[in-house]
């Protein structure tokens, strides 16, 4: 067996060093993953086109029958392009009308626009040039033209959603749908005649849609000071209107009102009984005491009525355990009461609710996180609005209907871009990886200057809601 095992060979040192050859390339790998794909802007103007024509069809004939007061045979620009002017500003997020100013008759956004509201230029009597108007000439069409139309293409733009069945999947039990209520600071108003600054505060009802989105529906705009009466108006007071307005339009819409702890009271109780509404309302301690302690005490006393269960929350996986108690007297009324003791990986929370809805084991899981959960998500969307370029709380003008036609336009802004953008952007551009909403802006407004739509070919895929996992 010796016999037949090799010798060892001697090794040459200078063989064995490195030589540099033609190939410089490494061996292995580098470490890391692979960049994603940068987002292309080309397609963001042909998408929103896209968008309208598919979602929303007779928008611009929506806007051409608002009122308008001009002479038409003097006039350079449609009702409508006066309208989309304003819709633009909230849609690019320039956060004041000088924003928009400042890019609105530069490179293709001129044509795009006269393609977004589909006027026809008329070179022999316009020129050869194309224009957008300016922000002045809008607000001063805006201050004209009465709040209460502009607040029914709001209205149609919704009815139009449920015709198609886009938010169908959000409705709690598969019937009721979910209007959240809440009151916000809608500008810092200023007053020209008296020079003194003029909060202007409003009431809003939106729409709960799929995978967290939330559509504008209404929206009830408060006086601080009321002439008539010589008094305060308030939040409350406000939502009564607001509640005539919604009743008057949806009478036979299955309707369950998600509300915060302002709104437990007799008068809300009564208005949500007489108009066949479900609600669901954040209790706080200390607003209903009597109730309060009534809830506590019978809850004790019902050791059956108790739910385990968890959900996905910022921070991880939330443990819930869910306690309720039924018959609990608010005046007139006899509720039900429901506590959810949260556990997340980074604290812990105690929610209550009142509702009229009766609880069972089997009902209770989605009433608190289908419902009462959603009602915080109006918070976000005041956030966006306020801080994310929309403009909400700045003073666009100083004209009370001005503001207001302002305010409503920027729900309609909202709105389409909550369809662009989670229904169909943050899906063409998951590939980029963590491309945020206002880099999806900046792609729009890119494309919009530098890219001739084609109204021949709009293209439109699928509109899917991306989940907000």
């Amino acid at each position: 067996m010796d016999q037949r095992i090799s010798a060892v060979e001697n090794t040459y040192p200078q063989g064995d060093a490195q030589q540099s050859g033609a190939d410089p390339r490494p061996c292995r790998r580098p470490a890391g993953r692979k960049p994603g794909p940068a987002p292309d802007c080309a397609e963001q103007g042909r998408q929103l086109l896209a968008l309208i024509r598919h979602c929303f069809p007779a928008l611009n004939n929506w806007l051409d029958a608002l009122p308008d007061p001009r002479r038409q045979d003097l006039c350079v620009y449609l009702g409508r392009h006066l309208w989309w002017q304003i819709l633009l500003t909230f849609l690019l997020r320039g956060g004041s009308r000088n924003a928009f100013d400042g890019d609105r008759n530069s490179g293709q956004l001129p044509e795009n626009m006269l393609h977004l509201c589909e006027q026809e230029w008329d070179e022999e009597r316009l020129g050869k040039r194309r224009t957008v108007t300016c922000s002045e000439n809008a607000k001063r069409h805006a201050s004209r033209v009465p709040v209460a139309a502009v607040a029914q293409i709001l209205i149609a733009m919704i009815r139009r959603l449920m015709d198609m069945r886009l938010l169908d999947s959000a409705r709690l039990f598969n019937r009721w749908r979910l209007i959240v209520i809440d009151g916000t600071l809608q500008d810092r108003g200023r007053d020209t005649q008296k020079g003194e600054a003029r909060y202007r505060y409003i009431v809003e009802a939106k729409l709960v849609g799929p995978e967290g989105t939330m559509f504008p529906l209404m929206t009830e705009f408060m006086d601080m000071r009321d002439p008539v009466r010589d008094k305060e108006d308030c939040e409350l007071n406000a939502f009564g209107r607001l509640a005539k307005r919604l009743h008057a339009e949806f009478p036979k819409l299955p309707i369950c009102l998600l509300m915060d702890g302002l709104y437990p009271v007799q008068s809300v109780f009564d208005l949500c009984a007489m108009y066949g509404w479900k609600f669901i309302a954040t209790l706080r301690e200390g607003r209903q005491p009597t109730a309060w302690d009534e809830a506590v005490q019978t809850m004790m006393m019902s050791p059956v009525y108790v739910f385990q269960g968890q959900h996905q929350g910022e921070n991880g996986l939330v443990k819930q355990t869910l306690r309720w108690t039924d018959n609990v007297p608010f005046g007139e009324h006899a509720l039900s009461v429901m506590f959810s003791g949260e556990i997340s990986p980074v604290d812990a929370t105690l929610w209550c609710w009142v509702t009229n809805f009766p609880l069972t084991h089997e009902r209770v899981y989605a009433i608190a996180n289908q419902g009462g959960h959603a009602r915080n998500d109006i918070e976000n969307v005041f956030n966006v609005e306020k801080n994310g370029g929309f403009g909400l709380e700045h003073a666009f003008c100083a004209n009370a209907t001005a503001s207001q036609n302002y305010h409503l336009t920027m729900q309609m802004a909202y709105t389409i871009w909550q369809l662009l953008a989670n229904g169909l952007l943050h899906r063409l551009v998951r590939a980029c990886r963590k491309v945020t909403d206002l880099k999806l802006v900046a792609l729009l407004r890119t494309s919009l200057l530098s890219v001739r739509i084609n109204p021949l070919i709009p293209s439109f895929g699928q509109l899917r809601f991306r989940s907000s996992a």
